[in-house]
């Protein structure tokens, strides 16, 4: 299968549409200003964020293999041609056997070295992931109660709805980068413990316990060296807020939540009025039944564009 056919059937696989739950103080950072927050782990409301559980680096006969392999490169590639041959020159065969005893000795140090500090090895790719790169969450249901609740202000706020086979969302650069692309989250009721060089990109970035399943999540990583802006405050964690262009394509549609005020529904519908990229963004609006407790999703009254000069 060459690369356009597993880029085919990546998309074929993609959902409809992807969402993005957001409270109304959102409003003029993503919808006016298309600029979205790619946010660390740290920052996310799962603890356990990119924290699969990891009990030691590696097998011993792996980590030893490892250890063997650079240092032999490494001590064979700074000894010259001229002190390798003087050596052999001088101690015929002896040279193999005290590279073998030499290579033992810092092989069994360094494998010992690396499992002491093995508790130190997970907290600290964390954090150069949480450093480095930001995760933005989308969902896949729009009616999700709980999901409203959560991250829209209880319904007052509102949604952004995007179209996940837009390019902005597949912009991986090379077979094996785990960034820059959608990626589904995997949901599991266990997670053995596992070698910290035997955990998969999938475990670390894109595994969560399942008591997140309702949120059917998909997200996509991006290096912080990609962002468009940096605000000058921070979040409550003390992290920075970085944002990223949205391109307007990737957007179809703002969704006000089932609470929303009326001034929301009307800063929304200037915002599209006044931006001519966003003339095919539509408007549409959640409903909560009481009787049922569901959530349905409506089209509002169009919207005018108007040219802006």
């Amino acid at each position: 299968m060459d690369s356009k056919d597993q880029v085919r059937n990546h998309l074929e696989d993609l959902p409809v549409a992807l969402f993005k739950y957001l409270p109304p103080a959102r409003l003029i950072s993503v919808l006016r200003d298309l600029e979205i927050r790619f946010t660390q782990a740290s920052s996310l409301n799962d603890t356990l964020e990119l924290k699969p559980p990891i009990k030691g680096v590696a097998e011993p006969e792996k980590l030893e293999g490892i250890f063997r392999g650079e240092l032999t490169s490494s001590l064979w590639s700074q000894t010259s041609p001229a002190a390798k041959n003087e050596l052999e020159r001088r101690f015929p065969g002896m040279s193999d056997s005290l590279g073998e005893a030499f290579l033992q000795i810092y092989t069994r140090k360094g494998c010992e070295a690396v499992e002491q500090r093995h508790e130190r090895n997970p907290t600290a790719v964390f954090e150069v992931m949480d450093h480095n790169f930001g995760i933005l969450c989308l969902a896949e249901s729009a009616a999700d109660l709980k999901i409203w609740s959560h991250y829209a202000d209880g319904g007052r706020g509102f949604l952004m709805e995007f179209d996940p086979t837009h390019s902005w969302f597949h912009g991986k650069r090379e077979a094996r980068d785990s960034f820059r692309h959608l990626r589904q989250v995997k949901y599991v009721f266990e997670r053995p413990k596992a070698h910290l060089l035997d955990t998969t990109e999938l475990e670390f970035l894109y595994t969560k316990w399942a008591m997140w399943q309702d949120e059917r999540e998909w997200r996509i990583i991006r290096n912080f060296n990609e962002h468009s802006r940096r605000l000058d405050h921070r979040d409550p964690y003390g992290n920075e807020i970085l944002l990223f262009s949205v391109p307007p394509e990737s957007i179809k549609s703002a969704v006000l939540g089932y609470s929303a005020k009326p001034e929301l529904e009307a800063e929304i519908r200037a915002i599209l009025t006044a931006n001519e990229a966003l003339a095919h963004v539509g408007l549409r609006r959640a409903t909560l039944s009481n009787e049922t407790g569901q959530i349905a999703i409506t089209l509002q009254g169009g919207v005018s564009h108007s040219k802006v000069r």
